[in-house]
């Protein structure tokens, strides 16, 4: 990381500081995210200067150069006037004086992402005596914080950032701040309040969207939420230690942008805005779901060896589909499998990567290289491993291509060269097992085709699907196919869809309903700040405040709206509505359908509410006869905690030791 001070001398904690913030742009949530709904990436991507592009009254100035003229403010477009604070709180900074002397008596830094490969910058304007000073404005005042920078990923594997902060002295009568304001005018960026008691780098921090006019943003501590790849900290106003603000973009494409920031203020507890009711406590409305065993029969053999194969599974999640995730060592293998069969799991989903392996994949798909070659040592060692483990744990497995870096997306789907790419990973592969005699060995073509973003249509996904299993056909017609269809393995689409002509292909969704349950907390999502939802919907556990499940000023309106309306879409019988489209689906056309990711993140709700939700998606399976794989293993989304399955779980999802 690369760090430039506003002032010449910092002392070590402020370095301390900043070599902290290195790690918010190593996001692991980019792993968990990178489902959508998935832990991953359902994720939708958060905001970031990438998306939101200068109007054209705007500047953008350059960011190689942090020379600027002495400018009379008055000379400037008037903008404004922001409001200056003023109470029982603390004036962090007002910029007035013109150097980068906080108020709160510290010194300004800036750091950015080139120690970790990016190639980000960020300059500031300087004095004649080289020394970063603040920018000049018309906005009711003379001058204001201003960054200048570029978001390039470089060779960073996540998102390129940048950032800016000043220390903090923890002291115990920093507890009465409750709250921190200030104006800006510029990109998107975060904001974080960083504490002592965070030792991972996963600091508290809420987001912002780009503005083209002075803004003024207010966090209210209880609002703040955490990246989510670090473990969870109350947070404690006590122990403040910095303030600090980052610019990320998109590693798909360069960004320029600037930022002014004003007036930062830290609120009195009795200065920020209490919530205040804003819905009503309903009934719940449970829907009728009613059907014949006609509607849900599959006689095709397939659905009988999916029940037997395919239920009762869990993934393997956030590690070799990571778009860091070439395989480096084990960190889950052997002994995990055993731990699997012996709690009476009866599946193992594998999600890795598998174009990781190509080793001329760029050049195969530019067309300079005819033929793609592979790091077969390696591959092989990780599935090779896999396949015997669950042979001998009596698991079946299904080697799930999977990628987080959405390198099939809505430009390399209009590749020819990146389909045939796809095509010829899975021909390989199959290849290998083409002899492989177990019938419980399964090929899973592409998880959430574009997950990140899920605008790649179904029938251009058709069409990548096809070619990757006329791939597999010409060298192994004897295994099982797995296929699910576009946003995020849509059930909508899937009951839209003609099946494949190859009659060896089963039928795969996704269901994350009610996600303002199941994604709670999720720092990659627009649930971040919400906690507390009970599944089922409760009026005993409801309340006419929306702001005591999390919901602020910056919650999207959508998830408001989902939350509001919860009274009809938190009970079992309005998941069992959902899925039983798919089932009938399947049941028409004589296919078998599988649900292989469902689950709830552990962050914010109770321990009750994720036994009941699991007991509500294994009794629904039970009566379409759908088999199931739960996301997760470990971790967020977990049945296994420290060796041993979560208490309840055996109950709920009808497994257990023997």
């Amino acid at each position: 990381m690369q760090i430039k001070n506003f002032y010449p001398k910092m002392s070590v904690l402020g370095i301390a500081t900043v070599m902290a913030l290195t790690a918010c742009g190593d996001d692991n949530a980019q792993a968990l995210f990178a489902n959508n709904p998935t832990p991953g990436a359902e994720n939708q991507v958060p905001v970031s200067s990438s998306d939101m592009n200068p109007t054209s009254s705007d500047a953008v100035v350059d960011p190689t150069s942090s020379s600027v003229a002495v400018v009379d403010p008055s000379t400037l477009p008037a903008e404004g006037p922001i409001t200056m604070p003023a109470g029982l709180g603390t004036l962090v900074d007002d910029f007035e004086d013109g150097d980068n002397l906080s108020k709160i008596g510290d010194y300004w830094y800036t750091y950015n992402d080139n120690d970790n490969g990016g190639a980000s910058i960020i300059t500031t304007p300087l004095n004649e005596e080289e020394n970063i000073i603040p920018g000049r404005v018309n906005n009711g005042s003379n001058y204001a914080l201003q960054v200048n920078y570029t978001l390039d990923r470089g060779e960073y594997a996540y998102d390129p950032y940048v950032g800016w902060g000043v220390q903090v002295a923890p002291d115990e009568a920093n507890g009465h701040f409750g709250g921190l304001t200030y104006w800006y005018k510029g990109g998107a960026h975060e904001v974080h309040v960083e504490i002592t008691d965070v030792e991972d780098y996963d600091v508290h921090l809420a987001k912002f969207p780009a503005s083209r006019t002075w803004k003024q943003a207010v966090v209210r501590f209880k609002d703040l939420v955490q990246g989510g790849w670090g473990k969870e900290v109350p947070f404690d106003a006590k122990h403040i230690m910095a303030i600090s603000f980052q610019a990320k973009g998109n590693k798909n494409k360069v960004v320029t942008d600037s930022l002014f920031i004003d007036n930062i203020y830290l609120q009195d507890s009795s200065e920020v805005e209490k919530d205040q009711p804003d819905m009503e406590i309903m009934d719940p409305v449970i829907p009728v779901v009613e059907f014949t065993e006609a509607e849900i029969t599959v006689t095709n053999p397939l659905q009988e060896k999916a029940m037997k194969y395919l239920n009762k599974g869990v993934n393997f999640t956030n590690w070799l589909e990571n778009a860091d995730g070439k395989f480096k060592s084990f960190e889950l293998g052997e002994s995990d499998v055993k731990i699997l069969a012996d709690n009476g799991f009866k599946s193992l989903r594998l999600p890795i990567d598998l174009d990781l392996y190509a080793t001329n994949r760029d050049a195969f798909i530019a067309g300079t290289d005819t033929e793609l070659t592979f790091d077969d040592d390696t591959l092989f060692l990780v599935l090779d491993s896999f396949v015997e483990w669950t042979a001998k744990y009596n698991m079946s497995l299904v080697i799930d291509y999977h990628e987080y870096d959405n390198s099939y997306n809505t430009t390399s789907a209009k590749d020819a060269n990146y389909v045939k790419m796809m095509a010829e990973v899975w021909k390989h592969v199959a290849a290998h097992y083409a002899e492989n005699p177990r019938e419980d060995l399964f090929f899973e073509l592409l998880n959430e085709p574009d997950m990140t973003n899920g605008k790649v249509t179904a029938a251009t996904w058709t069409t990548a699907a096809q070619a990757m299993i006329d791939a597999i056909r010409t060298v192994d017609t004897k295994h099982t196919i797995l296929f699910g269809d576009a946003q995020w393995y849509s059930i909508t689409l899937l009951a839209k869809r003609t099946p494949f002509t190859d009659d060896n292909i089963i039928y795969v969704i996704h269901t994350y309903e009610p996600f303002a349950f199941t994604h709670q907390g999720g720092s990659w999502t627009d649930y971040a700040t919400i906690h507390d939802i009970p599944f089922p919907y409760d009026p005993a556990k409801w309340s006419t405040v929306s702001g005591d499940f999390g919901v602020n000023k910056s919650t999207k309106s959508y998830v408001k709206t989902n939350i509001k309306n919860y009274y009809k879409t938190g009970s079992k019988e309005a998941i069992l509505e959902q899925i039983l489209k798919a089932k009938k689906w399947a049941a028409t056309n004589n296919v078998p359908v599988i649900i292989n990711e469902f689950g709830a993140l552990n962050l914010r709700s109770t321990a009750e509410s994720r036994i009941n939700y699991l007991t509500a998606m294994r009794e629904i399976c039970d009566t379409l006869q759908i088999p199931w794989t739960h996301w997760g293993y470990t971790g967020n989304f977990s049945v296994i905690e420290n060796g041993k399955l979560i208490e309840g779980l055996d109950k709920a999802l009808g497994v257990g030791s023997k």
